[in-house]
């Protein structure tokens, strides 16, 4: 799956550029400059100060750590100010503008495709949906002992981006990136957020039960009223609940987890077309083609092909 293309109203490609590589904060006169791009992840080691970048919308998930100065933003018109030591996340799809940078800003930017971010945290992707969308960390302090083992994280990556020749350099970007993604989870998962309501508390504890059922179910694809049932409650409850706090709906959880284990078992088993599509719950080969085609574009097969070329 590769990084889509932008309005080109909202920000555009430099000419020398891939079609495929991200354009991150277009300027009037000045382009950030993208140290690492595979189509589906990208790396900006510094952006750079520049005050009047403009709005920009992508389907990817930023993850920007802030080691000086200030980096201001709107997020989907909220108003975000990262500084030393801090993480931000961002979710895909989400408008990004009203940018305002420090002179002295040090700011490392990972922008990383939907597909590639589940790829790499399958089967645990619960606990990066769980601790983000439960708890709302858009922005994360980090203390001394995480800013240095992230540190020596980047070290590692970046050291791999500047070996332009190195064989199976892009594995080992993608799996220290990996390591890096999950290191972001573990210190997510360490800052509960025990000031809500006790309504409010409920909800999560559903959203948290229902996102673990699906994880851990082997078959996925089931109709919202098999885990509704097994929670006790009803879809439409459930439904509601999957709404307000993460503001998808059950239905969307389910899509996406199944989706997931498509493109997992195409790429990453040797299993036959109807070996996965009997494995995944579909009634029969012919569902399981058309469920692929209406949801990737291509044939089981087409798909997989196109899965290892990448």
């Amino acid at each position: 799956m590769h990084i889509s293309k932008y309005s080109a109203e909202l920000c555009s490609m430099n000419n020398s550029q891939n079609e495929n590589t991200p354009y991150i904060g277009r300027t009037e006169d000045n382009y950030q400059r993208i140290d690492y791009t595979d189509g589906d992840l990208a790396i900006i080691n510094h952006l750079t100060y520049t005050p009047h970048m403009h709005a920009t919308q992508t389907d990817m998930v930023f993850v920007a750590m802030c080691a000086q100065g200030e980096f201001t933003f709107k997020m989907d018109g909220e108003l975000f100010t990262i500084s030393n030591n801090q993480i931000f996340i961002g979710h895909p799809n989400a408008i990004y503008d009203h940018f305002v940078m420090s002179n002295d800003l040090e700011c490392k930017l990972l922008a990383i495709s939907k597909p590639l971010l589940l790829e790499m945290l399958f089967p645990n992707q619960a606990v990066w949906n769980k601790t983000l969308y439960l708890n709302k960390h858009f922005i994360m302090d980090i203390n001394q002992e995480e800013t240095m083992l992230l540190s020596h994280m980047d070290a590692l990556v970046s050291y791999n981006i500047h070996h332009q020749n190195a064989p199976f350099r892009k594995e080992i970007i993608r799996s220290l990136v990996q390591a890096f993604v999950y290191e972001i989870c573990h210190a997510m998962s360490q800052r509960l957020d025990t000031g809500s309501s006790q309504e409010t508390n409920q909800k999560k504890i559903l959203f948290d039960k229902f996102i673990s059922l699906i994880s851990n179910s082997e078959i996925k694809k089931h109709p919202l009223n098999y885990y509704a049932d097994i929670l006790c409650v009803s879809a439409r409850y459930l439904t509601m609940v999957c709404k307000e706090v993460s503001n998808r709906t059950a239905y969307d959880w389910v899509c996406e987890y199944v989706q997931n284990d498509v493109r997992y078992y195409l790429l990453h088993t040797n299993l036959t077309i109807k070996e996965i599509s009997t494995k995944l719950g579909f009634c029969n080969l012919s569902f399981f083609g058309k469920y692929v085609r209406e949801n990737f574009g291509y044939s089981p097969s087409d798909f997989r092909k196109r899965l290892k070329k990448e």
